[in-house]
C-alpha cells in the first residue's frame, strides 16, 4: 500500500497536467479509493480536510475580492506607479515593490499576480515598455511577498507545521521568500536592462479619480486586519470574514460578484490534494519517501536538495496545492531522522522559496497569466508565443538554480542571514 500510494499520486498528478482538470476532485476521489482499499474508514479520511485553513482562506480571498471588485486595488496601484511620474526608470522598482506588498498583505501570489501581471502588460503597452519584463517584474514580486503571515501561502505554511510540531517561523519564511524573489528580480532587472528604460506617456497623478468612499472604507478596513492580525494576532480568516461582512453591509461591493472572485477552485485544489497526501502518510508512503532522500542527502546537502526537487515538482503542479502539502511531511521525517544536525524552518523556506521560483514557467499558473495577458493586450503570432514560451521557460530554470545556490550557501538557514 505504501508503493501503490504514491504511484496513485503520481498518477493523479500526471492526469490533471496532461487533462487540464483540477487536482482537488481528483484528489478527493483517489483518496476515498486508496483509503478504502488500504482499510481506512470514511471518517479517517476526511480527517484529512483542513477545515481551518479552507476557513482562513476562504475569508482571506473573500475579503480581497471586494477590494477587487470595486476597484481599490487597481486605483490604488495606478496611484503609486503615477507618483514615479517622468522617472520611468523607476517603474520596474515600484512594479515589484508594489506586487510584493499586494501579495503580502492577503491577496496572495495568485489574486496579486493576476491582477499586477494584467496591469504591468496594458501598462508597459501604453508606455512603449518591454511588456515581458513589466510582466514578470510584477510576477517576481507578488510571488516574493507570498509567504507573509497574512497571505494565503504564509497562512498554510503555518497551518500544515502545526500538526507536525513546528511553528514561529512565519517571518523567517517571509523573508527568505521575499529575498529570493529579489534576488531573481534584481538579474531580470540587469538582463533586460531596467536601468535604460525609457517610456511614453506616464501616468499621471492628475488624471486619476480620488478614492470612494466604499475605496476609503476598503483601505481603513485592510489597514486594521493587518494591525490586528500582525500586532494582536487574531486569527486572519475570521477577522477577513468581519471585515468583509461590514463592508458587504455599508455596500462597498456587490455580493453577488464578490463571492464570484473567490478562487473555489484553488481552495478545492489545495484542500483536496491535502486529504490525498493525508491518505498517503498514514498507509506509509511518505515515509518512503522521506527514507530515500535521507539515504540519498546529507545535512550539507539537504537544503539544496530538497530546493531543487520542490523546484522541478512546481512546474507540473501548484507551490499551494501540490508542492507544500506534500513535502513538508517529508521534511518533518527527513528531520526526525537527521535530529539536530539539519533544520525543519531551513528545509521548508527552501521549498517553499524554490516552488515560486519556478512560477513563471509557462507550464504553471504565473507563466500562463504572462502569455494570457500578452495575447490578450497584443495580437501575437504563433511564433512569438513559442518564443516567448521558451524564454519564460529558460527564467525558471534559471531562477531554480538560483534558490539551489542560494540554498547551498545556508541563506534559507535560521540564524544565517535573518534570525
Amino acid at each position: 500500500m505504501p508503493v501503490i500510494s504514491l504511484l496513485v499520486l503520481a498518477l493523479v498528478v500526471a492526469v490533471g497536467f496532461t487533462k487540464k482538470v483540477n487536482l482537488g476532485f481528483l484528489s478527493l476521489g483517489a483518496a476515498f479509493i486508496l483509503g478504502t482499499a488500504g482499510g481506512m474508514t470514511a471518517k479517517e479520511i476526511t480527517a484529512g480536510f483542513n477545515t481551518s485553513m479552507f476557513v482562513t482562506l476562504t475569508g482571506v480571498t473573500f475579503f480581497f475580492g471586494i477590494a477587487s471588485q470595486n476597484g481599490t486595488l487597481e486605483l490604488f496601484s495606478k496611484k503609486l506607479v503615477a507618483m514615479a511620474g517622468t522617472h520611468t526608470v523607476l517603474i520596474p522598482v515600484l512594479m515589484f515593490t508594489l506586487s510584493a506588498f499586494l501579495s503580502a498583505i492577503g491577496p496572495g501570489h495568485i489574486a496579486a499576480g493576476i491582477l499586477m501581471t494584467a496591469f504591468a502588460m496594458h501598462l508597459a503597452f501604453e508606455m512603449d515598455l518591454n511588456p515581458v519584463a513589466m510582466a514578470l517584474y510584477a510576477k517576481l514580486g507578488a510571488n516574493a511577498g507570498s509567504a507573509s503571515p497574512l497571505s494565503p501561502a504564509g497562512i498554510q505554511a503555518r497551518i500544515l507545521s502545526e500538526p507536525l510540531g513546528y511553528g514561529g517561523f512565519e517571518l523567517h519564511i517571509f523573508l527568505t521568500t521575499l529575498l529570493s524573489g529579489f534576488v531573481f528580480a534584481a538579474m531580470v532587472y540587469i538582463l533586460y536592462k531596467g536601468c535604460r528604460v525609457k517610456g511614453n506617456n506616464p501616468l499621471k497623478l492628475s488624471d486619476l479619480p480620488g478614492f470612494n468612499r466604499s475605496q476609503l472604507y476598503t483601505m481603513a478596513a485592510a489597514a486594521v486586519m493587518i494591525v490586528f492580525c500582525i500586532g494582536f494576532k487574531f486569527d486572519t480568516g475570521l477577522l477577513a470574514f468581519a471585515a468583509a461582512g461590514a463592508l458587504i453591509l455599508l455596500d462597498c461591493a456587490d455580493e453577488k460578484k464578490a463571492i464570484q472572485g473567490v478562487p473555489w477552485s484553488t481552495l478545492i485544489l489545495i484542500c483536496g490534494v491535502g486529504v490525498l497526501v493525508s491518505v498517503i502518510d498514514k498507509l506509509g508512503g511518505i515515509s518512503i519517501v522521506s527514507d530515500f532522500l535521507t539515504a540519498l542527502i546529507s545535512p550539507r546537502t539537504a537544503a539544496p536538495v530538497f530546493a531543487a526537487t520542490s523546484g522541478v515538482l512546481s512546474w507540473v503542479s501548484s507551490t499551494t496545492g501540490v508542492v507544500m502539502p506534500t513535502m513538508y511531511p517529508i521534511v518533518a521525517q527527513v528531520c526526525g531522522t537527521f535530529g539536530t544536525r539539519v533544520s525543519y524552518v531551513e528545509l521548508i523556506s527552501a521549498v517553499t522559496a524554490a516552488s515560486f521560483a519556478a512560477a513563471v514557467s509557462p507550464l504553471s499558473t504565473g507563466g500562463a497569466i504572462i502569455m494570457s495577458s500578452y495575447s490578450a493586450a497584443e495580437k501575437t503570432t504563433t511564433a512569438e508565443m513559442n518564443a516567448m514560451f521558451r524564454t519564460l521557460f529558460l527564467l525558471s530554470a534559471a531562477n531554480i538554480t538560483v534558490n539551489v545556490i542560494m540554498a547551498a550557501l545556508g541563506v534559507f538557514r535560521p540564524g544565517g542571514w535573518f534570525v
